[in-house]
Order: structure tokens, then sequence, then C-alpha cells
């Protein structure tokens, strides 16, 4: 309206002669009109924006409680409500759009994320609240991970900060289409404070910008009854650790282990270990007809000072039918764990703990980790198994995922009409100096107390420009009678002439 009033004195003062006094009355209404819209203006402006400020508990839900849960949208919406009564029902809307079961009085997501919470700033705090650092944020988003790998000495100056003590966290299976079914996590505590801040962006923003966390429903679909087995590592952690470096030995739950030696990455070794606990000796608990077991792994390795250098933890939960838990009775339970050592001697001790009965089983043992040189011709150990292993071409992701698969069913016992599946692998080869190509042969032979029953003649392998090669093959054991037998395997360099063996011993059952 003062704008069309404005318009129409122009239009008259410029085209009409008038009094002077006629102009003041004018000019007068015209600044009544513009004093009148702007206050009109600054009224409903003043409606617009009064609302109640953020108290210190929404402020506090906001920031504290569920940062890295709540979308940016949500966010928005929340912060402008213009009382706390509606950002109460905004904030239970929030956690009953949640609710796995909403037929249940439990909101089980909110109940185990107020735990996941509780459980960061118990275990992971340093200088910080533990839900604040990336170790807590990543618990929060994704639970306990299934193994966590510590490293308290590791190579190179402790002056660079590339060497300082790390901490990986494993998971598998998450339910996320966002993140890969096999997720590593490394953090990294730079300064010795204890604050382990992760090596790489994940790119786990605020907000689960970049993880649908209502797909992490599937975690807390069946709280009631799978909560004793879905134990985190830290609740036993903490009291399992006096145990371990005590080296007090419990025996309520048998166990064995094979240790492997592989050639690992720079000067280290690597070291798949294999433990066995027979299943008729690992208590359980029936649910809704299927049998649960839950386990917590320590495996803690020290130097000849007894100090720990290495430690690793992980909790293994699964179940079986009626039926498949019968054929299982005589058989072993094999956890993997993967070690990587500099060449010396060591101690390693190994816990498990039984999350339902809290029966305990231990091993302290003297080990000796080998050095496989750079240029020395070697082979690892060898791995036999019942399971035939996938064509080397299907080997194109890393290598842990490679040898995990190797060593999901590691056995030393066959029976006549089972193959005998083995791997190993060859490292430092000579290559031909006009190709740039390695060129070896393998034989085996296969003793029986001592005796040479078998010989399998050397064989030629196809030239590769590779100086480490892994090799896959299997033997059928129709002829061999029960009894103890030794395999042998020796490669033979054609173009540096040299020669390398090693030896695995397997039995034959009836």
């Amino acid at each position: 309206m003062p704008i069309i009033e404005l318009n129409f004195f122009l239009y008259y003062y410029k085209n009409v002669r008038i009094k002077k006094y006629t102009l003041f009355i004018f000019v007068l209404l015209m600044m009544i009109s513009l004093l009148s819209y702007g206050l009109c203006q600054e009224s409903s402006e003043s409606e617009k924006v009064k609302k109640e400020p953020l108290s210190k508990w929404s402020k506090q839900w906001l920031e504290e409680v569920v940062p890295y849960i709540i979308s940016p949208e949500e966010k928005e919406v929340f912060k402008n409500l213009p009382s706390e009564e509606e950002r109460g029902k905004f904030i239970e809307n929030f956690w009953r759009a949640r609710d796995p079961n909403p037929s249940t009085p439990e909101n089980e997501f909110k109940i185990e994320y107020y735990r996941r919470i509780a459980m960061a700033n118990k275990f992971l705090a340093s200088a910080i609240p533990g839900w604040r650092t990336d170790r807590g944020r990543i618990y929060i988003l994704l639970g306990p991970p299934n193994e966590i790998r510590q490293d308290f000495n590791p190579s190179g100056s402790y002056l660079t900060i590339t060497h300082a003590a790390t901490e990986v966290w494993s998971y598998m299976g998450l339910p996320s289409k966002k993140l890969p079914y096999n997720l590593e996590i490394e953090f990294v505590d730079k300064y010795g404070t204890g604050n382990y801040v992760l090596a790489s962006n994940l790119g786990l923003a605020e907000g689960g910008e970049n993880i649908d966390l209502n797909s992490m429903h599937y975690h807390f679909d069946y709280m009631e009854n799978l909560a004793e087995v879905m134990k985190t590592p830290y609740e036993n952690l903490k009291e399992l650790e006096g145990i371990i470096t005590t080296q007090v030995t419990y025996d309520l739950i048998p166990l064995n282990y094979n240790l492997y030696h592989l050639k690992g990455s720079e000067k280290n070794t690597y070291l798949p270990l294999i433990i066995e606990i027979p299943y008729s000796k690992l208590p359980n608990k029936e649910i809704e007809g299927k049998y649960y077991f839950s386990l917590t792994l320590i495996v803690n390795v020290s130097n000849k000072l007894g100090q720990i250098t290495h430690r690793r933890s992980k909790n293994i939960n699964f179940n079986y039918s009626p039926a498949e838990l019968e054929s299982l009775n005589e058989k072993d339970i094999q956890i993997q764990a993967f070690l990587s050592l500099e060449p010396e001697a060591y101690k390693i001790h190994l816990l498990v703990l039984d999350n339902f009965s809290g029966k305990i089983g231990t091993l302290h043992q003297d080990i000796s980790v080998p050095r496989f040189r750079k240029d020395e011709l070697a082979l690892s150990d060898i791995i036999i198994s019942h399971k035939e292993y996938e064509p080397d071409s299907k080997f194109s992701g890393s290598r842990r995922a490679s040898l995990e698969r190797i060593f999901s069913e590691v056995n030393k016992f066959f029976s006549p009409d089972q193959q005998l599946n083995l791997y190993f692998e060859i490292y430092s080869l000579a290559s031909s100096p006009e190709l740039g190509l390695n060129d070896f042969a393998i034989e085996y032979s296969f003793f029986h107390d001592k005796d040479l029953i078998t010989h399998v003649p050397a064989t030629k392998s196809d030239p590769t420009a590779q100086k480490d090669c892994r090799v896959q093959t299997s033997f059928k054991l129709k002829t061999f009678k029960p009894g103890r037998y030794t395999l042998r395997v020796r490669v033979t360099d054609r173009i540096s002439e040299k020669s390398a063996t090693r030896d695995v011993s397997f039995i034959v059952t009836d």
C-alpha cells in the first residue's frame, strides 16, 4: 500500500499544481502509512519468532544422547519446535519409530542404545567421555566387535606416530548394505594417552548420513530371548585380565591349539592360530528349540620379560538345532585368531570363558617364531583339511579373508573315503634374467612308519613373475590303511637350483 500511495503522490505532484499545504498533508499521510506498515510487519515477525528456548535437558538430549543416530532433517525439526511440550512429544515419537517390536512394553532399540552409551563411557573413556571417542562412536553405532586385536609393542621408532599402539576391531555380517560383510576398523593411540583415534576416515558421520541405522534393527529384534548370548567383550576383559596375566591354570574347559607359520609383511611372521575345544565340554542354553553357545576368547602374547606385547579378544556366539548338535558331539569347535610377530621367543597365553556357566579354560606355553628371509627359498607350514579349497583365482580379496576360508575346517584325521586337501606357500623364488619368470617343481612323498609308500614325481609349474606363490592340491586316500602318516613336500627352484622341504602328519581312521 505505501508503494501505491507514493506512486500516486509523484504522479499528482508532477502533473497537477497544488498548494503547499496540500502537499504537506499528503506527505504526512504517507509517513503515517509507512510507519503503520512497519509496525504491522514487526508485530508479525515477533509472533513468528516467539518460542521457548531449548532447555538444558533438550539440548543435552540433542547433543549428547542421539547425535549419532538422529538425521539432519529430524535435528532441524526438533530445533524449530516452539515449546518444550512439543519437544517432549518429538522425543517420544523418535524412539517409537525405532522400536523393533511395538507390541511389547519395552523398546529394545532404546534399551540397547543406552546400554552401549553406558558401556562406552565405562570402558572407552580417556581424557574425554567414552561416548565422544572414536571407539565409543563406533561401538554405539555398530555394537561390540566380533574380535579385538591389540598391539602394544609395534615395530619402529616410538617417536613416529604411525608406529604407535594400535587396536583393530573386526565385524562380520553387519546388516547395513552400505557396509562390507567383513569390516575391520583400526584405531591408533598416537600420543600414548589411551585415546585411540580412527586410523582412517570411514565416513561414519553424525546423524547416520552414511549408515542406515534403521536397518540396524536386526541387532535388537530378539533382545529378550538372546540377551545372554550378546555379551560384549568389554564386560569380561577387565575381570579376566588378572587370571591370564598371573598364569593361573584352569581346566574346566579343555582346549588345544595349533599355530602355523607363514611369511608376514616386512620383518614379521604371520601366525594363524586355531584353538580347538570339544563340543561335548561346552555348556549351552536351550532357547525356543535351539541350543545356544557363548564364549569369550582372550589371546595374550608376552615377551621374555613377561610384558604383554599383543592381545586378541573375541566373542563367539552360535547355535544349533538338536540334530545338528548331536552330529557334532564327538567333534571340536575351531576358533581362529591371527597374530603377527617379530621372530623371537615368546609365551602365548590362552583363556576361554563360557559366558553361560562362568567355566574357564587356560593354556600357557612357550613359542618360538621363525624368520622367513627375503633371499632364502622356503615353505610355509602345510595346512591340511577335509574341505576342498577354492581355486587360486578366487583369492582376489585380502590375504586374511583367504586364510580364514582355508582355516575354516583344518583337520588331521581322515577316513579312506575322504580327500586330503592341502595348502601351502612358497617364498623367495628366483626369476630368470631373460624373461623375469620363475621356474620350479614340486614332488610329494607319503611315509607310513618311516617307510615310503607313495611318491608323486616332481611336477613342473607354470612360470609366473611371482616370487611368492600359493599352492593348493588334493590326494585320494582310498588305498591308505588306518594309521599315522607323514606327507613330505619338496620344492626345487630350477633357476637357483635350491630346494626346500616341509613335513605334515595326519592319521587315517577305520
